[in-house]
Parts: C-alpha cells; sequence; structure tokens
C-alpha cells in the first residue's frame, strides 16, 4: 500500500513539474531562437529546463570528470541511454553547450517540436536513412562551425535497467570522424532505476553523469573501419556503469 502511494505522488509530481516547464522553456526558447542573442538564449533554457525537471523531482545529478571538457572544443559526446532524465541531465550540465541527434517523431510534440527543431537539434527520419545521414553531415557541420557540441545515444533508443549496455551504432562514430570531431565518451549511471523505460513517474535520487577523457576520432576515408574507436568508447562507458 505505501509503495502504491508512493508511486502515485511520484506520478503526480512528475506531470506537474515536467509539463509545465517543458512549455515554458520551449516556447521561451523558440522565441529565442530568433534573436541574435539565439545560442547564448537557447543555451540558457536548456540549462534551466533541465535543472528544474531534476531538482523539483528530487533528483539530484552529480557530474564527474568535467576535467575532461574543453570549453574551446567541440564533441561528439556518446553517452549511454536509460532515461529521460538523461536529457534533463546533459541540458543541466553548464560546463557543456550540446544539442541531439533527435528522432523526427518528436517534432510533433506540441511547443516542444517547435522548439527541438529551432533549437538546431539535428532531427532525422530513422525510416529513411539515406536522407538521416545526409542531415547528420549538414546539420553536424552548422553545429561545428558555431562550436556546439552533438550528443548522440548510440544505444538508438532507451534500453531497459536489465541491459548493462547495448550495442551501439556507428553513425555518431562515422559522423565524428567526417566532421573531425574528438568523441567524448558520457556514462549515466542510476537513471534507470529513478525512472525506468515505459514509465512517467520520477523517484528521488541521485544520478551520476561522467565523462570520460576524449577519444581522437580516426580521419575519415573509403571503408573505414570503426571497430577500434568504438570498442575504446564502449569500454570507457562501461568503466563508470
Amino acid at each position: 500500500m505505501y509503495r502504491q502511494l508512493a508511486n502515485f505522488i511520484n506520478l503526480v509530481r512528475s506531470i506537474l513539474v515536467i509539463v509545465p516547464n517543458t512549455l515554458f522553456w520551449a516556447l521561451a526558447s523558440s522565441l529565442v531562437s530568433f534573436t541574435p542573442w539565439s545560442r547564448e538564449g537557447i543555451k540558457f533554457c536548456g540549462n534551466w529546463w533541465g535543472w528544474i525537471n531534476l531538482h523539483l523531482n528530487g533528483v539530484t545529478p552529480v557530474y564527474e570528470g568535467l576535467e575532461n571538457i574543453d570549453p574551446n572544443e567541440t564533441y561528439m559526446v556518446i553517452a549511454n541511454h536509460k532515461s529521460f532524465l538523461d536529457i534533463y541531465g546533459v541540458f543541466n550540465c553548464r560546463e557543456l553547450y550540446c544539442l541531439f541527434v533527435a528522432k523526427q517523431e518528436l517534432t510533433r510534440i506540441p511547443i516542444f517540436g517547435a522548439a527541438l527543431k529551432h533549437s538546431g537539434s539535428i532531427i532525422i527520419d530513422r525510416s529513411n536513412r539515406k536522407q538521416a545521414i545526409a542531415k547528420l553531415q549538414e546539420q553536424g557541420k552548422v553545429l561545428k562551425a558555431k562550436k556546439i557540441s552533438i550528443i548522440l545515444f548510440a544505444e538508438g533508443t532507451r534500453t531497459p535497467v536489465s541491459v548493462r549496455l547495448g550495442k551501439l551504432k556507428k553513425g555518431g562514430f562515422m559522423l565524428a570522424s567526417q566532421l573531425n570531431l574528438p568523441i567524448l565518451p558520457l556514462a549515466i549511471k542510476n537513471s534507470g532505476n529513478l525512472q525506468p523505460k515505459g514509465s512517467i513517474a520520477i523517484k528521488p535520487g541521485t544520478i551520476t553523469l561522467t565523462f570520460c577523457p576524449p577519444i581522437p576520432s580516426p580521419p575519415f576515408r573509403e571503408g573505414l573501419d570503426l571497430t577500434e574507436v568504438m570498442e575504446q568508447t564502449r569500454t570507457a562507458i562501461e568503466a563508470h556503469l
């Protein structure tokens, strides 16, 4: 009975925090995207969106390895993915400005979808692989020129808590090579326990985001073998899970 009551309280709190908070900051970031301060404004909106979603739901983010982030460098951030808390945690991090590679379905969410598009995030249609690759390359060059890092959940989707780390897809690694971006492995721990895949309710607790030392991406060439750099990234992430 106590557990059911606690789950219900977590559910109500999560909805009351996330829905209005997302609508407010999505609208704010959409408006600021049309101003000369769009880069700084969108980062500001993202920081506070993530902070409120975490802290008002009783989630404390702990950041490790911040010394591995060079503020003057642009990265391809490769992270594991268990929960929406991962997204809030990344946006809450002041030391790194990055935008996501997001699936096209997310743009259909009212207001949030518009904010996602105006933010400069890379929106891809996963049903059209050729178009998705072209979009990654085109928008990736724009973000690099603006010194905005790119974050990709290389497992492709949220994985269950029972799966330590799913298979990493090579698209992000290939893009890193094409854009000559160093790879910044990011290990996110405990988010799946606080908000498992398929759950809206968020349990209070702590999540840990560990930024590992950057890994140079191999120079791009036809027939490039990404096995080694993918294994290095996987090993780095797994060491902190």
